[in-house]
């Protein structure tokens, strides 16, 4: 059974790269580092800058377990996806080829967050709890293999074949794909739903300091005016009564 592996994925810890993950084996016959054609190895630096340049600043940070692929086509060939860490102050993206199942993606990016997976401050140990989430989930599609293949059972399919199983693969990555993008669409109106209350908020607190200024200058203009009927209504005493 074919083995399946992430490409390329990087951990930022208050905004800075404290580990990275990258699968050097070649995907073509190409070296070309430039994006943008296909069948071809991307080198490490692309997919880092592309984070820095492209994801990062566009990064909603959420609560929870909750991973969010990016809309967007930023390689062509790749999906894209990204997870954060409020407690931590973490953001993990990742880079898959298109043909990776989508459960994969979302598989490390969740359990590296696990207290087992949490601590990858290093290159190596990224590598290390990458390839044990790997592993873990090669083991899981053989016996499932093993299982719709075994005849005792009363769901078996005997005659299972390999494309069958890639066929089940690529229907369970579909549903992801499409609840993946309805995902971040809630999450983008979320986000900009925060931002129209913080902006209402703003301009509340504007109101209120315009209203105070107003009532001030109301204030020290019938102030004004009292002290001037006051002087006034005294000159007219003292002119008529006094003089």
């Amino acid at each position: 059974m074919k083995r399946f592996n992430i490409t390329y994925l990087e951990i930022f810890k208050d905004g800075k790269n404290v580990a990275t993950y990258y699968d050097s084996i070649l995907d073509g016959n190409s070296n070309d580092s430039n994006y943008g054609t296909s069948n071809r190895n991307i080198k490490p630096e692309v997919f880092h800058k592309i984070i820095e340049d492209l994801v990062l600043p566009k990064v909603i940070l959420l609560d929870g377990n909750k991973v969010t692929k990016v809309a967007s086509v930023l390689i062509d060939d790749y999906d894209c996806f990204y997870t954060t860490s409020i407690n931590t102050n973490e953001i993990l993206v990742c880079f898959t080829k298109v043909d990776t199942p989508k459960i994969l993606p979302l598989r490390i990016l969740s359990d590296l967050k696990q207290d087992e997976y949490k601590k990858n401050d290093s290159n190596i140990e990224l590598r290390v709890h990458i390839g044990e989430i790997l592993d873990k989930f090669h083991e899981e599609l053989l016996t499932f293999k093993k299982q719709q293949q075994d005849p005792s059972l009363p769901n078996s399919m005997g005659d299972q074949t390999e494309g069958d199983i890639q066929d089940v693969i690529q229907i369970m990555s579909d549903n992801i794909d499409k609840f993946l993008q309805r995902q971040e669409r809630v999450s983008l109106l979320l986000d900009k739903t925060s931002k129209l209350n913080n902006n209402s908020s703003g301009f509340k607190r504007k109101a209120a300091r315009i209203n105070d200024r107003l009532w001030w200058q109301r204030m020290k203009n019938t102030t004004l005016l009292i002290f001037s009927i006051i002087l006034i209504t005294s000159a007219l005493f003292i002119f008529y009564y006094v003089l």
